[in-house]
């Protein structure tokens, strides 16, 4: 009975350090720490700058006279972004009337604002102008055009911007000749604000 007992020790110490044996495997350890998470930039500049720009000032136009003016908009942050011309304003202004005018019945000659018939005679035309020269030329994306009185009080361009990118919108104006006398002394300003933004659609 001794026997059996001692011969059942022997068995389970042998195991134990089989166990134990087995355990002592090769391990190593790497650590990853001083993750860092910051945010970007969506920043655009116009002509270089972030204050208001004056492309237009043009005091003395006629029927037939045309012109263009093109703003550099770039993205300066960190962010890829989509461009679009978020809101515009256009103010009319009779400024006064002259015989010229109310000859031909223009009565509208207060000195408030939406009196003046300009805006309905100026024809405009956006176009994204890829080589700077204000003209709209092949393949040159076209985003609003009409007169500027209709001119949409909100354009979705969606042009892609990404870091570090600019691009050239172009304004291209003209007034009709079949403009009358009821323009004259009559003079509109426009604003318009562009608005970058991180997806498109928004």
């Amino acid at each position: 009975m001794n026997k059996i007992f001692l011969s059942i020790i022997t068995i389970l110490a042998v195991v134990a350090v089989t166990a134990t044996a087995t355990l002592a495997l090769f391990s190593d350890t790497e650590t990853s720490t001083g993750n860092t998470f910051a945010a970007g930039t969506l920043n655009l500049n116009l002509d270089g700058a972030n204050t208001n720009v004056v492309k237009f000032n043009l005091p003395n136009i006629k029927p037939g006279d045309s012109g263009c003016a093109y703003w550099t908009v770039k993205n300066v942050g960190t962010v890829d972004g989509y461009l679009d011309l978020e809101n515009k304003t256009v103010v009319n202004y009779e400024n006064t009337c002259i015989d010229s005018e109310t000859e031909i019945g223009d009565s509208s000659c207060g000195p408030g604002t939406d009196q003046g018939e300009l805006g309905g005679e100026l024809s405009y035309v956006i176009f994204d102008d890829f080589d700077y020269d204000c003209m709209q030329d092949g393949g040159e994306t076209q985003y609003a055009f009409g007169d500027f009185n209709n001119l949409p009080g909100k354009v979705i361009a969606d042009i892609a911007l990404p870091a570090g990118a600019e691009k050239y919108l172009a304004l291209s104006w003209s007034l009709s000749f079949n403009a009358g006398n009821y323009i004259q002394t009559d003079s509109v300003v426009l604003g318009m604000t562009f608005k970058l933004r991180q997806t498109t659609g928004q």
